[in-house]
């Protein structure tokens, strides 16, 4: 379906299940669209919810963006929410999605009656976090450069595990058809966020997923959030990696519908892994081309442009 919005923009989405059970609005990550839910669509149908899920602006069939403000997707959720006559939601946001959901609770929290954000950042305050911010906009020139064909390479390379097949086969289409100018607006709005000591306010129950496959710097960038949210719950998933709802679509479901039934309550607690040697990035072609980059960089689902190979 598409929306016709306020400032003459378009809103492409989906929604599922009837419009009398709670809503769930789902927020997909940069250089996806709506069906990157596909493995969760009609799960929570099933579970008796409403299911909301636009291609975000710059991604699928919308509006392109024209500015890098994260303020132009609160437009959009709002407008969406009021078309739909719904008042409060839950909304689940995952990679860029998440950044994009925590901004948007915390400037609507009105509007939002739960939180699931999954493989995420809040800040990007330290040093390693803005050289991750910065070496992902430095890599999405680079692919400007080298071309979709390149960038495919590596999400395949990037998704190589067995358990990530269908990662590797929705993003490796996903990239034949992205604009990398629309990624580069979008990487450099949500490289702005600054938002973890505004969620200390949020007190609304929350669930923070992090994906453990691409190591415990990640992890720890996720579990920031999980500790500035007052009312939260912290989950690492095994087997999974950003986009955990497409590389461990059970589990992740299962976490999900789990909080959304239950009023069970847990802290963010140690982690018990173990960091592993996880190169930041290594993008190999043909046997000859090593380029390697500090782009472990949160939020980019594109594997975070991270690859799990070693030297």
């Amino acid at each position: 379906m598409e929306l016709q919005n306020l400032d003459s923009s378009s809103t492409y989405y989906r929604a599922l299940g009837e419009r009398t059970d709670k809503t769930l609005l789902l927020l997909h990550g940069i250089g996806a669209d709506h069906t990157m839910w596909q493995s969760q669509m009609d799960v929570f149908v099933a579970a008796g919810f409403h299911v909301l899920m636009p291609d975000l602006f710059g991604h699928g069939r919308s509006s392109n963006l024209s500015s890098a403000e994260i303020s132009a997707w609160h437009r959009q959720i709002n407008w969406l929410l009021d078309h739909h006559s719904v008042t409060t939601c839950t909304l689940i946001g995952v990679s860029m999605g998440g950044v994009i959901a925590q901004s948007f609770v915390a400037n609507h929290p009105q509007r939002v009656e739960k939180l699931i954000v999954a493989d995420t950042f809040g800040e990007l305050s330290t040093l390693r976090e803005k050289a991750l911010g910065v070496s992902a906009i430095a890599g999405l020139y680079l692919f400007k450069i080298l071309g979709k064909k390149t960038m495919a390479k590596t999400i395949q390379a990037t998704y190589s595990a067995p358990y990530a097949s269908a990662a590797q086969a929705y993003f490796g289409k996903a990239s034949e058809a992205v604009d990398l100018n629309q990624l580069l607006l979008a990487r450099k709005a949500i490289n702005r966020v600054d938002i973890l000591k505004q969620l200390q306010d949020v007190t609304i129950p929350a669930l923070v997923i992090v994906g453990e496959d691409f190591g415990e710097a990640f992890i720890e960038i996720n579990r920031k959030i999980a500790t500035a949210l007052p009312n939260s719950q912290f989950v690492i998933l095994k087997r999974a990696m950003d986009p955990s709802n497409l590389v461990n679509p059970v589990e992740f479901n299962q976490h999900v519908l789990d909080f959304l039934t239950t009023r069970r309550l847990l802290r963010p607690q140690p982690s018990v892994l173990q960091p592993e040697n996880h190169p930041f990035f290594t993008l190999r072609l043909n046997g000859d081309l090593l380029l390697k980059f500090i782009c472990r960089s949160s939020s980019f689902s594109f594997g975070t442009m991270g690859v799990n190979n070693h030297d």
